[in-house]
């Protein structure tokens, strides 16, 4: 798998992107950020977004998305997550309120938009892509994913706070090169982290421990860009090199091992 970062932050300042990633050029992992970053080519050589859940940070880019796209595309742009997100999605976004209904846009035998509901159990192949999920703990419903491809995987938690399942998804696959997890606010504000649903660096470190795969390297995201400086410091602080700040425009390739490009 090649991993893009699009957008690694929990909030949109000058220069900071919401998060999105992209893999091998196709399939995106949420789309906080995605339309300010790839030209209308590289758009519509998406063929499948896997959502996390339907907050505006995670998802706001589909909007634009299916809008630049729709007169590119010969076949629909398919969205993929748990029954409850998709319905979430479609009641508050794509409602012909807020933005047009794509599932029934050009023609409802011919959307631009389809919504594809990811089974309670097993795996599902998308984009070429195995990927199982687990709910976190958010106020909405959130999944946690596990990627695997050419003999490697990628966890990637959404938006959590203290959770299990998606973790023991990680500790028991052997494949696991990578780990990408969210770290939203300081310790000075855990209880805002907890209220929302989210993470501090001193609750990572608790959480990581669950994972139990000391391994495999730890990239942060959805940091709040208000609250940089001090998450970064407090990472730090933990004194465990395998886990890194997560920047927008960094390459991760991983098969058998993972390697960052920059």
């Amino acid at each position: 798998m090649k991993i893009k970062v699009l957008g690694s932050y929990g909030s949109r300042l000058p220069g900071f992107h919401t998060s999105s990633l992209l893999i091998d050029d196709r399939l995106l992992v949420d789309a906080g950020t995605v339309t300010a970053i790839l030209d209308l080519e590289e758009q519509a050589t998406i063929d499948d977004v896997l959502l996390t859940h339907a907050h505006l940070d995670h998802m706001v880019d589909l909007a634009f998305l299916v809008d630049n796209v729709l007169t590119r595309r010969t076949h629909p742009l398919r969205i993929w997550a748990p029954a409850a997100v998709l319905d979430s999605l479609h009641r508050n976004l794509f409602n012909d309120e807020v933005w047009p209904d794509f599932t029934r846009i050009p023609q409802p035998d011919r959307p631009v938009l389809r919504f594809c509901p990811l089974p309670d159990e097993g795996r599902t192949r998308v984009a070429g892509i195995e990927v199982e999920w687990r709910w976190t703990r958010h106020p909405v419903p959130t999944a946690g994913y596990l990627l695997r491809a050419d003999g490697a995987a990628m966890l990637f938690s959404g938006d959590t706070a203290t959770t299990d399942a998606v973790w023991r998804l990680g500790r028991e696959c052997p494949e696991l090169k990578l780990a990408f997890v969210e770290t939203s606010f300081p310790d000075r504000l855990r209880g805002l982290a907890e209220a929302s649903g989210h993470l501090t660096p001193a609750m990572l470190a608790t959480e990581l421990s669950k994972l139990d795969r000391p391994d495999v390297p730890v990239l942060v995201f959805h940091v709040k860009p208000q609250f940089l400086g001090e998450v970064e410091s407090e990472l730090k602080e933990l004194g465990d090199d395998r886990i890194s700040l997560l920047e927008g425009g960094e390459i991760f390739e991983i098969a058998d091992r993972a390697r960052a490009v920059r």
